[in-house]
């Protein structure tokens, strides 16, 4: 996967149809998404996207996938593609794995300070915090379906959140050409819906940061288990950074 790298594109609903005419044209049709969102992300695809409104049918990982309908990209249609594309600028980049030892993992009591932060608190939707809510059957099946024993799901929940928290704000990173450079906290079995940091839903803002895919992303996109893949954000590197995502309103 030395010559791997992805770009990815948020495009308004209209805006796709021209696309996609000119990517048949070019003889490069793009893929729908049928499986997982994180589909478009394997390496033998040359142009896969996601519809606008579809994320929520995707069943596995539809509390995971809450994080898309409140940031700014709710509504648009996900475009990855592996060669740059004409006319568009990237929302994020997507470099091949590397190997990394990371200089300091939080432990259990230090994941948690990270979840009280008041950015993680800010920014995570309601769904996403909310698995007293989801069918117990439905969080087993998770589990067998990304290959993961012996641990609840509730404990391995700590971790799903500390990953997205660090992202949010730093704490856990190293520093590569004056940048901090945040890291997953986790192997790829201790991490979950790493496409909301390959596609920029959260990080967006961070000028690179490396990303460990989740079962999901070796399952179904075939990405490598436990490397780590630097992501880089053209428009935070430009001075415009993506927002993060933002808390959607929870007024009674």
């Amino acid at each position: 996967m030395k010559d791997y790298r992805k770009y990815v594109y948020w495009l308004a609903p209209e805006e796709f149809p021209r696309l996609e005419e000119r990517l048949r044209a070019q003889g490069t049709p793009p893929r729908r998404a049928d499986k997982a969102v994180c589909v478009p992300l394997a390496p033998n695809l040359e142009v896969g996207y996601v519809p606008a409104g579809s994320w929520s049918r995707y069943g596995l990982c539809r509390r995971q996938l809450s994080w898309q309908a409140v940031s700014p990209y709710a509504g648009q249609v996900l475009v990855v593609s592996r060669r740059p594309i004409v006319g568009l600028s990237p929302t994020t980049i997507v470099g091949p794995p590397r190997k990394l030892k990371p200089p300091r993992r939080p432990d259990r009591a230090a994941m948690l300070e990270l979840i009280a932060r008041p950015s993680y608190q800010a920014a995570r939707p309601q769904q996403w915090e909310d698995i007293a809510a989801e069918d117990p059957a439905q969080q087993e099946r998770w589990l067998r379906v990304m290959g993961i024993r012996g641990v609840s799901f509730a404990e391995l929940f700590i971790g799903h959140r500390a990953t997205h928290a660090n992202f949010i704000e730093p704490a856990y990173y190293i520093e590569e050409d004056g940048l901090k450079v945040p890291y997953s906290l986790g192997r790829t079995v201790e991490v979950c819906s790493a496409c909301l940091e390959f596609y920029g839903i959260i990080g967006g803002h961070l000028p690179r940061k490396l990303v460990v895919p989740c079962p999901g992303a070796v399952l179904f996109a075939g990405l490598a288990v436990n490397r780590y893949y630097e992501v880089t954000s053209p428009g935070a590197d430009a001075g415009g950074p993506t927002p993060t995502p933002v808390q959607e309103d929870r007024t009674p």
